[in-house]
């Protein structure tokens, strides 16, 4: 992915992220700026957390959904992967992932879900 195409997609992120506020009326309140840094700076961890798994284990390099893949690693065999991690890495949880979000968007307490994921 060349720099102009991941500018290209983070501009699309934002406009997506701040279309939904306005949507649910949070357009141009000091709140968006908020949901937006915080969606983005998650959506980042998660990322380089895909990426730093990837160069340990080329299972999940090679896995078509990494996120699967991993979710199906014993408790010691993940945390085994994570103490490898550098520390400078979040750590995340399998209910933790976009993916698994993903799943789970429809529920009826998606919000507190969502929230308890980014204290996490």
């Amino acid at each position: 992915m060349t720099t102009l195409d991941f500018q290209t997609k983070t501009k699309e992120l934002i406009d997506g992220l701040k279309g939904v506020c306005a949507n649910y009326g949070l357009g141009n309140d000091g709140n968006e700026f908020k949901i937006i840094t915080q969606i983005f700076l998650y959506k980042f961890l998660n990322d380089k957390f895909a990426f730093e798994v990837k160069q340990l284990d080329a299972q999940l390099a090679n896995a078509e959904k990494w996120e699967k893949a991993i979710a199906a690693y014993s408790p010691e065999a993940y945390e085994m992967l994570l103490l490898q991690l550098s520390p400078d890495i979040a750590k995340l949880q399998p209910h933790h992932f976009i993916a698994h979000l993903f799943e789970r968007q429809n529920e009826a307490d998606f919000a507190k879900t969502f929230d308890d994921t980014l204290r996490d």
